[in-house]
């Protein structure tokens, strides 16, 4: 049975003209679904994490699980026999060394080795001093050379260093031999009469030191500096 149409209660196909004020008309729309925000973001830590952020907690464990391994290895290597031995063998390594207190014997007060005889080049007895440096001021201070005063100051110790003139000494480490300290690994040839002639010695001395430095006190400077000429 069909219902009759009523003109004045309107067309119900219609939405109604006197609806409530302030309604909009939504019920054209989906439904809302009302959500709390502190619910949505407890819910993002249940989701599975990125890539980036699993591989940085796997490089944590592994690096946890290493810095675990290393101490475990060194407690067990500190607390075994290893490490008393090891301490041992340092403090011996040190007592050698630097001699603190190591028991009764020591390598510095009990194992040391006999000390060697002291030598300084040049400093032994030389009878023929006066003699020498008299035929060295001489040489020096006639021509060519003409070297006085401060120069022949220079020579001196020069050649005081080198062999405390003394035309017999002899330099067994370096073969240096007489006043000027001549070698044959550096000068050459050894000129006639050299090894017993202190005035022989002196001539050549002074010659080489005019070519090589022009005078003593340039040759004393880079003797100080060399300790050789």
């Amino acid at each position: 049975m069909t219902t009759p149409h009523r003109p004045e209660l309107g067309d119900p196909r219609r939405p109604s003209p006197n609806r409530p004020p302030n309604r909009n008309d939504e019920r054209g729309r989906p439904p809302r679904i009302a959500t709390r925000r502190g619910v949505g973001s407890a819910l993002r830590w249940l989701r599975p994490g990125s890539a980036n952020q699993r591989d940085r907690g796997a490089g944590f464990v592994e690096t946890a699980a290493a810095a675990i391994l290393a101490a475990l290895i060194i407690t067990t290597v500190y607390t075994s026999e290893v490490s008393s031995t090891f301490n041992e063998s340092v403090r011996q390594m040190v007592c050698l060394v630097n001699g603190p207190g190591c028991g009764e014997e020591t390598w510095v007060d009990h194992d040391r080795p006999e000390e060697p005889e002291e030598y300084e080049w040049g400093t032994g007895d030389n009878a023929n001093l006066s003699d020498n440096k008299n035929l060295g001021m001489q040489a020096a201070s006639a021509d060519p050379y003409n070297w006085t005063d401060q120069e022949w100051t220079c020579l001196d110790n020069l050649w005081s260093q080198q062999s405390a003139w003394d035309h017999n000494v002899l330099d067994q480490q370096t073969g240096a031999r007489g006043i000027v300290g001549f070698n044959p690994a550096l000068h050459g040839e050894m000129p006639a009469g050299f090894r017993d002639s202190a005035s022989t010695q002196i001539d050549w001395g002074l010659d080489y030191i005019q070519q090589t430095y022009g005078t003593p006190c340039e040759a004393w400077d880079y003797w100080q500096s060399t300790r050789t000429y």
